[in-house]
């Protein structure tokens, strides 16, 4: 069981969860890690809460967040069917979507709709990018547990393409060799990844979390973070008002989407 509560009166514990998605957010060699967690864990010492964090499936985190009060989730995107389920505290983080190919693929990508005639996409199941496929009018999206495991399914041929973000990509990249061997083929969208409370958190635990946010944004603690996570990646990684960004070095205008 995901929720855990003190005994008689007492304020009850905070749970926190957040799922396997490098580089925001991983668990190596028995250590978790990412630039959200950094983020997360600063927040927590202004607010003064003991809890841990958890690592579970994306789907589980969603649900519990969902369902359980006193629940901290990261990073969620907003979407219609989850708004009314969680207190947005505050994006903290930009991700540019895009579809990944292997190079040696012949298919000529020139619309959105153009990826409705290929076999199979590969998304994160129970993320918003599986969401959004299904908006789109999407049959042919095949979810999976992790994004490593998207994108060695689609280098053995056994995906068409993955939709990713760009600072996942990344972290791939510098991490994978062999994914050198995938490329971007078309820019998809862009979306603001959150950190949200479930809906019946206590109010004061509520506000304790959102003056942290606020208080934090263009702190020197904050950028540091960014400073460590640029150079991990090898890649500037900015900071907005409170929420990180990969440089937009290759990001192209968004193009004609049918």
């Amino acid at each position: 069981m995901l929720l855990s509560m003190t005994s008689g009166s007492a304020k009850a514990e905070l749970t926190i969860l957040t799922s396997h998605e490098p580089p925001m957010n991983f668990e190596l060699d028995g250590r978790i890690d990412g630039i959200i967690i950094d983020y997360v864990k600063l927040l927590m010492q202004q607010v003064s809460e003991p809890s841990e964090i958890q690592i579970a499936p994306w789907a589980r985190v969603l649900e519990a967040g969902m369902q359980n009060p006193n629940t901290l989730i990261f990073s969620a995107e907003r979407n219609p069917q989850r708004e009314a389920h969680f207190h947005w505290i505050g994006p903290v983080m930009a991700k540019h979507w895009y579809f990944i190919a292997r190079k040696t693929s012949r298919d000529p990508f020139k619309t959105l709709d153009d990826f409705k005639q290929v076999d199979s996409i590969g998304v994160l199941r129970a993320d918003n990018r599986e969401t959004w496929l299904k908006a789109q009018g999407f049959t042919n999206y095949y979810p999976v547990s992790t994004l490593e495991q998207a994108y060695k399914m689609l280098m053995s041929e056994r995906l068409d393409v993955v939709l990713t973000g760009d600072i996942e990509h990344a972290y791939m990249l510098s991490h994978h060799p062999e994914f050198n061997q995938l490329t971007k083929v078309f820019y998809a969208n862009t979306a603001y990844s959150y950190l949200a409370l479930s809906r019946y958190t206590e109010l004061p635990r509520l506000k304790q979390w959102q003056q942290a946010f606020a208080q934090q944004k263009e702190s020197v603690a904050l950028k540091k973070i960014q400073q460590r996570w640029s150079s991990k990646l090898n890649r500037e990684v900015q900071l907005n008002n409170g929420m990180f960004e990969l440089d937009r070095q290759d990001l192209p205008t968004p193009v004609n989407q049918q």
